[in-house]
């Protein structure tokens, strides 16, 4: 019961950061792209940190949970889904996107260390760690809802 718990909440949080994701990706930096660059570095200024108190939560709820759903399914007494450890991974990959890129490059939108000539190349290559990173979450969120549509037999 524990077990199936755990993969509901991990699927059901995956699949809030994945929505969350996608509107950053769709909407977000698309506007962010189109603003002249002492606009965008002003936003940024302005709403940077509260982004960051938004996402930082969710994203560490949305790796703690698939780490919670693995522990629980390892001392469990059946068999461990190898879709439990897909979820596991693809959360692992994507909370890792945040230490291999997006924590410096934000800190270089938040002190603006970023030349105005430069940003655009940055904000697109932020835009395809991006996609990345969604893709991870994809991976993540499939893993765990095919789980939930299988799980009669847990």
């Amino acid at each position: 019961m524990i077990l199936k718990t755990l993969l509901i909440l991990s699927t059901c949080t995956l699949g809030i950061y994945l929505g969350t994701q996608l509107v950053e990706a769709i909407l977000i930096v698309p506007y962010w792209k189109n603003l002249s660059p002492d606009n965008f570095f002003a936003l940024y200024k302005a709403y940077g940190e509260s982004i960051h108190q938004f996402y930082a939560p969710i994203t560490i709820v949305a790796i703690l949970l698939p780490t919670a759903t693995l522990v629980c399914s390892l001392f469990n007494k059946s068999k461990t889904d190898l879709l439990i450890w897909f979820m596991f991974s693809f959360s692992v990959l994507f909370f890792s996107t945040f230490f291999l890129y997006f924590k410096e490059a934000n800190l270089s939108f938040a002190q603006r260390t970023i030349s105005n000539d430069a940003l655009i190349q940055e904000l697109i290559k932020w835009e395809n760690w991006h996609w990345g990173r969604v893709v991870f979450e994809i991976f993540a969120f499939g893993s765990g809802l095919t789980l939930l549509l299988k799980s009669k037999s847990f």
